[in-house]
């Protein structure tokens, strides 16, 4: 009963705040997808339901730190469930794509910014580069991709959200191939 009590406290009083942004469970990966109003947030969180996926929450997530290692986000009770997609308007999730599509709550784990590209722009090409985002003071790893005519953005954030899978079970695909090449090098100037 104390460790229930503990654990109830602990909740009811943890730090809070909201962040405009979208929230979907992608294999187990809570990804938090943000980004400028009218980005392509919506759409693509819809195209990764289509795919199986789950909606946590749509435009506004509100998020708690738990016991000073987790976030968790959610949505309002209000807006559980339910979608803004500009031009169809607001979309029931669990009622077209079945009860599984939707969330209470889940953990972020990683959190991806949608930005309009513009010609020249950087843009990540190697994953060596890690960028954190800070919420309640705790560090979630983030990227930032660029939104441009002709990207299935859908494929990308799930992409990224496997690859985040795998670093958090201590596989790096970057630096795995960072150091083949440098091996590569190395033997090649024997």
């Amino acid at each position: 009963i104390t460790t229930e009590a503990t654990l109830l406290l602990e909740e009811k009083f943890a730090p809070r705040t909201h962040i405009h942004g979208t929230l979907t469970d992608i294999k187990g990966i809570g990804t938090l997808i943000c980004g400028e109003s009218g980005v392509g947030k919506s759409e693509c969180a819809l195209a990764l339901i289509e795919r199986g996926h789950s909606l946590v929450s749509d435009d506004l997530t509100y998020v708690q730190r738990l016991s000073d290692r987790e976030l968790v986000g959610t949505s309002s009770e209000l807006s559980r469930g339910y979608m803004e997609c500009r031009g169809l308007g607001i979309i029931n999730i669990a009622e077209l794509f079945g009860v599984r599509s939707v969330r209470m709550k889940k953990s972020i784990d990683l959190v991806i910014n949608f930005v309009a590209w513009t010609p020249g722009m950087h843009e990540e090409r190697t994953g060596l580069e890690e960028s954190t985002m800070e919420i309640l003071g705790l560090k979630v790893p983030a990227m930032e991709i660029p939104v441009r005519p002709g990207r299935d953005m859908a494929r990308l954030v799930e992409v990224a959200s496997m690859v985040q899978a795998l670093k958090l079970m201590g596989h790096d695909s970057a630096n795995d191939f960072n150091q083949r090449l440098i091996e590569h090098m190395v033997e090649k100037n024997k």
